[in-house]
This record gives C-alpha cells, structure tokens and sequence, in this order.
C-alpha cells in the first residue's frame, strides 16, 4: 500500500479503505503548514489501467463532472490531481455507513427499515439529483447529467444522519448513448439497459427500485438469475411486486410511478418527485429529520457504524466511511 501522496499537495495515507475495478479509495490527511492536517478521501487510478486511455478519460470525467457539484446530498470532489501513481482525485471523508451495509445488518437481524426513514433517504437522494440533473453550463443549457448507477452501495450516510450520494464513475450528459451496459441490473431503468438514449428519468426510476428495497427488505428483481436472465428482467421491467407490503395508497402510487416502463410516465422532473415523497412525510405538520435517522443508527448499532473494512465490486464504489 501506499504511503503517501504528493502532487500540488501532500497527503499521508491513513488506510486503504476499498479497492475496485477502476482505483482504490483510501483514508487520507492533507498536509498543510503550521500543523494542519485536513481529513480526506483520496481515490487513486489502478497501475494496470494507466495505459488505457478509454479509463482514464473516464476517471478524469468523474472528476471534472462532479467537481462542480456542491450540495450536502453528493459527496463532493475537491481536486483532481496526478502524482508518480498516477491520476488521483480528492473527495469529502465521509464518516457513517453506506445504504447498502445498514440494509444489510437489517436483514442480519430480522428487521425492517421504518417506512418513514425509507422515504426520508429516498427524498434526499433526490433532491441532490434534482440538484445535479438541473445543473447548466455557461450558456444556460442544461448539462443532461444522468448519474446511471444510483443503488445502495454508492448512498453513504454520515454520523449527522445525512445521506449523500456518491460515485458518479458511470455518469454521462443524456445526449450520449453508451455502447455497453454500465451499472447495476438490480436497480437499472428499461431504457438503460436495452441502451437506449437516457435522461434524468433513469435515475428515478433506479430511486424508485432503491426505494423499493428500503420498504421492503428485498430487491424487486432475482439476483440469483444469471447476468442474461437478470438484463432480460432489467429489459422488460420485471419487477416483483408481491414481494412489497402493503403500502399506504399514496406513497404506492409514488413507487410505481417512479417504475414505470416507460419514462414518460415516470415524474416530469426529480424535483417534483422530491417534493412528493417529502409530502408524504410532512403533511401532518412533522416527520423524520437527518437527527432522526442519525439517532436510529446509532440505537440500532451502538459502538459499530460501519465495519472495519470495505470491498467494493468493480463498478468501483467510493465507500469512505469507516471511524
């Protein structure tokens, strides 16, 4: 492992935290004068993929795409640099536990998220896709940033119980067709995986299935089917809804709208979708906040946020967590 890091800056390394298909995160410092150390992520290119140059375009891409992307829901980027290990870029440190762990204990231990803490995450979620899908360029025209791989690994929650978004490693402008299927099947829009041109609606529709998990304890589609078995369902919107409980009728209707097959039946904007699930929640005059989440974290695992170690599959999450 690495020791430290010194392009423009200098960084010690702490720790190696996840390793991917594309780099590996670690926990870092920033070195500066007098004393002052700043705590870090630091996401370093694999040796092996420095020559592609395909790779790292697309490792410089996730930076320079979410580099001007600032909102307390997207974990930010701070700098993209190079040093004698190559590309690396500089992300927020954050400290809690990502979906997809807290999801995971659940089911170790026979419970359920409550249904009002599922729809706080999913709601902040989308409000910083709102946030990253309405961003503009210098002339005024929509940038068509469509995330593509919204799911619970790359959802981090942080100790103030604030969920941010993270891993943008898949993201393109919605004017650009992929010519391979990039992203997770279990929570992939139709379009998406049938390749198709995307919009901003694929990232609900990957809401609505992250939603979906977090109601029900389950993944809407069998992730024991093989890769081809998996895409077909992903194709033709195969979603198993006996698994869901029952729902009140207005946050149901929420959910399959989010699914539908066809984007044009999902919402008009994420916006509207955010302000619908924080409806639900706060039309009684009160509901969940990031203390709420925080504080049920914290009684639910007490001593234990996050486990000691992260391993990441080669979508390449940024998982950067651990205290």
């Amino acid at each position: 492992m690495i020791s430290s890091i010194e392009g423009k800056e200098r960084y010690e390394i702490v720790r190696l935290i996840a390793e991917g298909g594309m780099g590996a995160v670690y926990e870092a410092k920033k070195i500066g004068v007098a004393g002052f150390e700043k705590r870090v992520a630091i996401k370093v290119m694999l040796d092996k993929l420095s020559g592609d140059r395909e790779q790292v375009e697309r490792f410089i891409d996730e930076a320079k795409l979410v580099a001007n992307l600032i909102h307390e829901n997207i974990v930010q980027i701070y700098q993209l640099d190079r040093c004698a290990e190559g590309y690396y870029f500089v992300l927020e440190y954050v400290d809690g536990i990502s979906l997809f762990d807290l999801m995971d204990f659940h089911a170790k231990i026979g419970r359920t998220l409550p249904l009002n803490l599922a729809v706080f995450i999913a709601g902040r979620i989308a409000r910083g896709l709102a946030y990253a899908h309405s961003r503009r360029d210098t002339a005024g025209n929509l940038l068509g940033i469509v995330h593509c791989d919204v799911c619970p690994h790359n959802i981090l929650i942080n100790t103030e119980g604030v969920p941010k978004l993270t891993d943008f490693g898949v993201a393109r402008m919605n004017r650009v067709v992929s010519e391979r299927v990039s992203g997770k099947l279990a929570y992939m829009a139709p379009e998406q995986a049938r390749l198709e041109k995307l919009d901003f609606r694929a990232d609900i529709y990957a809401l609505g299935m992250v939603l979906f998990y977090l109601l029900s304890g389950q993944q809407a589609r069998d992730l024991t089917r093989d890769p081809g078995e998996l895409l077909l369902d992903a194709r033709n919107n195969r979603i198993g809804w006996e698994k869901l409980p029952a729902l009140p009728l207005d946050l149901d209707a929420i959910l399959r709208r989010m699914l539908s097959t066809a984007p044009a039946d999902r919402f008009d904007d994420t916006a509207e979708l955010a302000r619908e699930l924080e409806y639900f929640i706060y039309k009684d005059g009160y509901g969940p906040t990031i203390v709420t989440l925080a504080d049920y974290i914290r009684e639910l695992m007490p001593g234990r946020w996050c486990a000691a170690e992260q391993t990441i599959d080669d979508c390449d999450k940024t998982v950067v967590i651990p205290k």
